[in-house]
Protein backbone atom coordinates (compact mmCIF):
# COMPACT_ATOMS: atom_id res chain seq x y z
CA UNK A 1 0.00 0.00 0.00
CA UNK A 2 1.48 3.78 -0.94
CA UNK A 3 2.11 6.05 1.45
CA UNK A 4 -0.52 8.72 0.19
CA UNK A 5 -3.60 5.62 0.15
CA UNK A 6 -2.56 4.61 3.97
CA UNK A 7 -2.24 8.56 5.02
CA UNK A 8 -5.91 8.87 3.03
CA UNK A 9 -7.12 5.82 5.12
CA UNK A 10 -5.91 7.06 8.23
CA UNK A 11 -7.76 10.10 7.64
CA UNK A 12 -10.99 8.63 6.51
CA UNK A 13 -11.11 6.43 9.43
CA UNK A 14 -10.58 9.21 11.74
CA UNK A 15 -13.26 11.52 10.49
CA UNK A 16 -15.85 8.23 10.67
CA UNK A 17 -14.86 7.96 14.34
CA UNK A 18 -15.18 11.60 15.30
CA UNK A 19 -18.72 11.85 13.56
CA UNK A 20 -19.66 8.70 15.68
CA UNK A 21 -18.32 10.40 19.11
CA UNK A 22 -20.39 13.61 18.46
CA UNK A 23 -23.51 11.72 17.36
CA UNK A 24 -23.79 9.82 20.74
CA UNK A 25 -23.03 12.47 22.78
CA UNK A 26 -25.16 13.99 20.81
CA UNK A 27 -27.78 11.62 21.43
CA UNK A 28 -26.98 11.35 25.04
CA UNK A 29 -27.22 15.11 25.38
CA UNK A 30 -31.06 14.76 24.11
CA UNK A 31 -31.76 11.85 26.43
CA UNK A 32 -29.96 13.13 29.58
CA UNK A 33 -31.43 16.73 29.44
CA UNK A 34 -30.93 19.03 32.29
CA UNK A 35 -33.52 18.60 34.96
CA UNK A 36 -35.48 22.40 34.70
CA UNK A 37 -35.87 25.02 37.75
CA UNK A 38 -38.66 23.72 39.92
CA UNK A 39 -40.43 24.71 42.12
CA UNK A 40 -43.62 22.85 43.82
CA UNK A 41 -47.17 23.48 44.17
CA UNK A 42 -48.72 23.70 47.38
CA UNK A 43 -50.49 19.69 46.07
CA UNK A 44 -46.87 18.87 45.64
CA UNK A 45 -46.89 18.84 42.11
CA UNK A 46 -43.63 20.14 40.55
CA UNK A 47 -43.62 22.92 37.59
CA UNK A 48 -40.29 24.85 36.02
CA UNK A 49 -40.15 28.02 38.43
CA UNK A 50 -41.49 30.22 35.33
CA UNK A 51 -44.88 27.86 34.57
CA UNK A 52 -45.67 27.92 38.14
CA UNK A 53 -45.44 31.62 39.09
CA UNK A 54 -47.88 31.67 36.17
CA UNK A 55 -49.90 29.37 37.06
CA UNK A 56 -50.24 30.66 41.04
CA UNK A 57 -51.46 33.99 39.54
CA UNK A 58 -53.76 32.31 36.95
CA UNK A 59 -55.12 30.04 39.85
CA UNK A 60 -55.31 33.61 42.07
CA UNK A 61 -57.79 34.97 39.01
CA UNK A 62 -59.89 31.96 38.85
CA UNK A 63 -60.55 31.71 42.66
CA UNK A 64 -61.46 35.68 42.21
CA UNK A 65 -64.56 33.85 40.19
CA UNK A 66 -64.61 30.74 42.47
CA UNK A 67 -63.18 28.39 40.32
CA UNK A 68 -60.29 26.64 42.06
CA UNK A 69 -57.51 25.13 39.43
CA UNK A 70 -56.34 21.77 40.46
CA UNK A 71 -53.02 20.50 38.99
CA UNK A 72 -52.85 16.31 38.41
CA UNK A 73 -49.91 16.13 36.74
CA UNK A 74 -46.84 18.57 36.33
CA UNK A 75 -43.11 18.09 35.93
CA UNK A 76 -42.44 14.38 34.80
CA UNK A 77 -38.75 12.89 34.84
CA UNK A 78 -37.26 10.67 32.00
CA UNK A 79 -38.46 7.54 34.19
CA UNK A 80 -42.28 8.04 34.67
CA UNK A 81 -42.32 9.27 30.73
CA UNK A 82 -40.94 6.06 29.96
CA UNK A 83 -43.67 4.27 32.15
CA UNK A 84 -46.59 6.45 30.76
CA UNK A 85 -45.82 5.97 27.40
CA UNK A 86 -45.32 2.18 28.03
CA UNK A 87 -48.61 2.37 29.76
CA UNK A 88 -50.08 4.02 26.89
CA UNK A 89 -48.34 1.25 24.28
CA UNK A 90 -50.49 -1.44 26.27
CA UNK A 91 -53.62 0.40 26.17
CA UNK A 92 -53.39 0.79 29.51
CA UNK A 93 -53.51 4.55 29.89
CA UNK A 94 -54.06 8.34 28.47
CA UNK A 95 -51.90 9.20 25.45
CA UNK A 96 -48.34 10.14 26.49
CA UNK A 97 -45.61 11.63 24.66
CA UNK A 98 -42.81 9.06 23.66
CA UNK A 99 -39.89 10.22 26.39
CA UNK A 100 -37.79 12.77 25.70
CA UNK A 101 -41.06 14.75 23.78
CA UNK A 102 -42.91 15.24 26.51
CA UNK A 103 -43.07 18.99 27.67
CA UNK A 104 -44.05 17.88 31.07
CA UNK A 105 -40.60 16.58 31.35
CA UNK A 106 -39.57 20.39 30.88
CA UNK A 107 -41.85 21.18 33.69
CA UNK A 108 -43.94 23.58 31.48
CA UNK A 109 -46.84 21.59 30.58
CA UNK A 110 -49.88 21.26 33.99
CA UNK A 111 -52.68 18.57 33.39
CA UNK A 112 -55.46 19.90 35.28
CA UNK A 113 -59.09 18.72 36.72
CA UNK A 114 -61.32 20.61 34.68
CA UNK A 115 -63.99 18.04 33.75
CA UNK A 116 -66.31 18.48 30.46
CA UNK A 117 -66.11 20.94 28.04
CA UNK A 118 -69.06 22.67 28.98
CA UNK A 119 -67.88 22.92 32.64
CA UNK A 120 -67.48 25.97 34.03
CA UNK A 121 -63.61 25.63 34.97
CA UNK A 122 -62.86 24.72 31.44
CA UNK A 123 -64.69 27.42 29.71
CA UNK A 124 -62.86 29.77 32.38
CA UNK A 125 -59.47 28.44 31.25
CA UNK A 126 -60.56 28.12 27.50
CA UNK A 127 -61.59 32.00 27.75
CA UNK A 128 -58.42 33.46 30.54
CA UNK A 129 -55.40 30.75 30.08
CA UNK A 130 -53.70 32.79 27.30
CA UNK A 131 -53.81 36.22 29.58
CA UNK A 132 -51.33 33.94 31.75
CA UNK A 133 -49.29 32.50 28.88
CA UNK A 134 -50.88 28.90 28.77
CA UNK A 135 -52.19 27.45 25.56
CA UNK A 136 -54.03 23.82 24.78
CA UNK A 137 -51.89 21.95 22.41
CA UNK A 138 -53.35 18.64 22.77
CA UNK A 139 -57.05 18.68 20.80
CA UNK A 140 -57.81 15.28 22.43
CA UNK A 141 -57.04 16.33 25.51
CA UNK A 142 -58.67 19.37 27.77
CA UNK A 143 -57.22 18.77 30.87
CA UNK A 144 -53.07 19.68 29.00
CA UNK A 145 -52.36 22.98 29.32
CA UNK A 146 -48.87 24.16 28.30
CA UNK A 147 -46.97 27.73 29.25
CA UNK A 148 -45.91 29.26 26.42
CA UNK A 149 -45.27 32.94 27.07
CA UNK A 150 -43.32 33.77 24.08
CA UNK A 151 -46.27 32.34 21.74
CA UNK A 152 -49.46 32.71 23.40
CA UNK A 153 -50.48 36.01 23.33
CA UNK A 154 -53.23 37.79 25.68
CA UNK A 155 -56.34 39.01 23.75
CA UNK A 156 -56.82 42.47 22.41
CA UNK A 157 -58.79 44.67 24.90
CA UNK A 158 -62.36 44.14 25.72
CA UNK A 159 -61.67 40.35 24.29
CA UNK A 160 -61.21 37.15 25.91
CA UNK A 161 -58.82 34.01 24.42
CA UNK A 162 -61.40 32.82 22.68
CA UNK A 163 -61.85 36.22 20.57
CA UNK A 164 -65.75 36.86 22.10
CA UNK A 165 -66.54 40.24 23.91
CA UNK A 166 -66.25 40.54 27.25
CA UNK A 167 -69.06 42.74 29.16
CA UNK A 168 -67.81 46.38 29.59
CA UNK A 169 -67.49 47.18 33.40
CA UNK A 170 -70.61 48.34 35.02
CA UNK A 171 -70.73 51.64 35.04
CA UNK A 172 -70.83 53.37 38.41
CA UNK A 173 -73.66 54.00 40.01
CA UNK A 174 -74.35 57.61 40.27
CA UNK A 175 -74.99 58.84 44.13
CA UNK A 176 -77.90 60.77 45.35
CA UNK A 177 -76.76 64.47 46.43
CA UNK A 178 -79.50 65.47 49.15
CA UNK A 179 -79.83 69.17 48.35
CA UNK A 180 -78.83 71.29 51.92
CA UNK A 181 -81.86 73.87 51.33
Amino acid sequence: MSLALFRWSVVLLLCLFTSAAFANEARGRKNKAKTPKLVSLVGGQQLHRDTATAFQRMSQDAAKHGIELTVTSGYRSLHEQQWLYEEYQRGRGNKAARPGYSKHQLGIAVDLIVGKRTSKRYRWLAANACRFGFRRTVPSEPWHWEYHPRRTFPPVAGFNCLGRRTRPPEPPTPVAIKDPS
